[in-house]
């Protein structure tokens, strides 16, 4: 029997980062989900730590959720209200978790989490809101490096932005912390706009997921559809998942590929402020400083099949 990957979602939900901790725990069988972080994106950090209690009870994930920075390391805390909604997960109402949080936040438990992992054993971390826990964990405990494997985060772009025509959000919100993990000599995966915008799910898709008797598909089919009645969305009939992508990249490397990379971030002040630089000369760099795999192609079809699954088969076992 193949040992399932330990891994610790840093998030910021987020309707998308919602519909990839549905996939999470649909993927039990291959992932191990050791805990559940929040940090200041989307929504302020009291929302999304809400949504992250919530919507771990709602998915039966029995795993402790901590919370985390409340704003970037140097700037002003910047959300995203327009695209996911006052709450953060559109208009969808969910249950109030009974659960508490730890007492610890996130940098300490992460802390703690990882060093009571046994000797040989690493944990991914798997990021997919700004990097500020990841940085402050890597800053306050450098030791911390040798139990974690690589770090896949949802971010970064390597041909063109979101938020500005160079910068992605993630990066945007908080170019320091990004160059802080870029520089820490860990292996990085960056599942950035280059590949998410591959991954998306199409408005017949939602619909279907919204007429659902299951559950768990009509909410996700709720909050993708609050997604796709946004302006920029709305006429091209889609919605990019995009924090589903690192972790359907542990689970099924084979839909998606990418290049090798020398990853830095734009702490500058200019227009190119967060843009990711990916450098991908690799005849100018020693192997090991190549710090990143950038994943640049995804099967469309294959993604939305297994995350569609993914969410039925889930809304089926939180019945029994």
């Amino acid at each position: 029997m193949t040992e399932k990957i330990k891994v610790i979602m840093d998030c910021d939900p987020g309707i998308d980062d919602a519909l990839a901790m549905a996939y999470v725990a649909a993927s039990q069988d291959v992932l191990e989900l050791l805990a559940i972080t929040s940090v200041s994106g989307n929504q302020s950090i009291e929302k999304v730590t809400r949504n992250a209690l919530d919507l771990a009870e709602f998915y039966g994930l029995d795993v402790p959720v901590a919370e985390g920075a409340h704003e970037p390391l140097v700037r002003e805390p910047q959300f995203a209200g327009e695209v996911h909604g006052s709450t953060g997960l559109g208009n969808c109402v969910l249950p109030k978790a009974e659960r508490q949080l730890e007492k610890e936040n996130a940098v300490l438990f992460l802390h703690k989490v990882l060093s009571s992992l046994p000797e040989n054993e690493q944990a991914v971390l798997v990021p997919t809101g700004p990097l500020t826990n990841i940085a402050l964990l890597l800053k306050t405990f450098p030791e911390i490096k040798s139990k974690i494997r690589e770090i896949v985060f949802m971010g970064g772009a390597a041909k063109g932005g979101n938020v500005t025509p160079a910068a992605e959000f993630n990066i945007y919100v908080d170019p320091e912390a990004a160059q802080i993990v870029c520089k820490a000599g860990i292996p990085l995966v960056m599942c950035g706009l280059d590949v998410t915008t591959q991954c998306f799910l199409t408005k017949n898709q939602i619909a279907k997921l919204c007429q659902s008797n299951n559950e768990v598909a009509k909410v996700c089919g709720d909050m993708a559809g609050f997604y796709i009645s946004q302006p920029y969305n709305k006429y091209k009939g889609t919605v990019n998942v995009h924090d589903a992508v690192p972790f359907m990249y542990l689970v099924h490397p084979e839909f998606f590929s990418g290049e090798k990379a020398k990853i830095s971030t734009d702490c500058s002040e200019g227009v190119s402020r967060g843009s990711t630089l990916c450098d991908f000369r690799w005849w100018n760099y020693e192997e090991e400083e190549m710090n990143a795999l950038v994943l640049n192609k995804a099967d469309t079809e294959q993604f939305q099949q297994h995350l569609i699954s993914a969410i039925y088969e889930l809304g089926e076992a939180r019945k029994s």
